[in-house]
């Protein structure tokens, strides 16, 4: 379920210690590649449905405002000659934005950094696995593997301008036997989480800056002595629960809640908390974020230039999408 995932991971942020390790494990279930934020977007719309009788979830998703920032950093740029400018998009930016083309990668709110693309994700994910000494990988996340690549199929709908003349586009995603992948994702990310209960616990003994308590370590190692559904998919109801001790509970701050998307919500119970995302009758539950300003008219200029042919009416994009989430081929 990479879509919905990634927009509930990338938005959370309580302390470094928890993400840090939260993040490692989604990217088990989400296949996240991180890259230079080159390619950004205003405000990115998501919006999806549960069809229970065909067992797939649809997902459509809108990039308002796309831009090459103009930051001059190391990963920004291809060399120190690779230089965006307000009228034209670096080379770096231009390689980025036509591997979506040929890819056919998804985005996740804040900006590109963070995407599915089957291209690249057997591969990524088996090497961010092996590669975490504290993790594992074994059948069940081979399973999980396959899983998500026969069944997400990614579609670029194509470009459009907004009221404001500037450049947008939209995708879809669609998510066959999702009663499959729940649980196999459900068991990868316990298998991970259970795997690093040393790791907290030696980081507690270290006295590591923002280390999970005693408290929340035994609290999660006891849950996880028995199955636990970290994911939970209702209707249109998604459930992301976490473990932890109502004292750390607390240190969530105003800045972590205004940080998730609209349309989600944050339920605290005694061993934990809830993010949800829509609700178990509404037909179709809708997500949005403001991502980043700074537009530049750069990337419709390319676009304009090289792949006039992909950009269409901003009323056709909405028919779509509107029959991808109501009458799917």
């Amino acid at each position: 379920m990479p879509a919905i995932y990634m927009s509930c991971f990338k938005s959370i942020h309580l302390n470094y210690s928890y993400m840090s390790r939260l993040r490692g494990f989604a990217l088990l279930l989400i296949l996240c590649l991180a890259f230079g934020s080159c390619i950004e977007f205003e405000r990115e719309k998501l919006t999806y449905v549960h069809d229970e009788e065909k067992d797939e979830l649809r997902v459509t998703l809108t990039y308002e405002g796309i831009f090459g920032n103009l930051d001059r950093g190391e990963y920004s740029q291809k060399n120190r000659d690779d230089v965006a400018t307000h009228e034209s998009l670096n080379q770096l930016q231009i390689d980025q934005l036509e591997s979506v083309l040929s890819e056919k990668r998804a985005f996740f709110f804040s900006n590109w950094i963070a995407e599915y693309s089957q291209f690249s994700a057997e591969k990524l994910l088996g090497k961010i696995i092996k590669g975490n000494k504290h993790g594992k990988f074994g059948e069940p996340e081979k399973i999980l593997i396959k899983l998500l690549l026969q069944n997400t199929e990614v579609q670029n709908i194509g470009f459009y301008k907004n009221k404001r003349g500037r450049l947008c586009g939209a995708q879809t995603v669609k998510i066959s036997n999702i009663s499959q992948i729940l649980p196999s994702a459900n068991e990868v990310i316990q298998r991970q989480i259970f795997a690093h209960i040393p790791q907290l616990r030696d980081e507690l003994v270290k006295k590591v800056p923002n280390a999970w308590s005693a408290k929340t370590i035994d609290l999660i190692e006891g849950k996880l002595q028995e199955e636990f559904k970290f994911i939970k998919l209702k209707g249109n109801l998604i459930t992301f629960s976490t473990i932890m001790a109502e004292a750390e509970q607390k240190e969530l701050n105003e800045s972590y809640i205004k940080n998730l998307p609209s349309g989600a919500r944050v339920e605290f119970r005694e061993e934990g908390f809830d993010i949800l995302f829509g609700s178990e009758k509404e037909k179709f539950s809708e997500l949005s974020k403001f991502c980043f300003d700074g537009y530049q008219p750069n990337a419709l200029n390319y676009i304009e230039e090289k792949h006039s042919k992909l950009i269409l009416t901003s009323k056709k994009v909405s028919t779509k999408l509107n029959e991808f989430l109501n009458n799917p081929k």
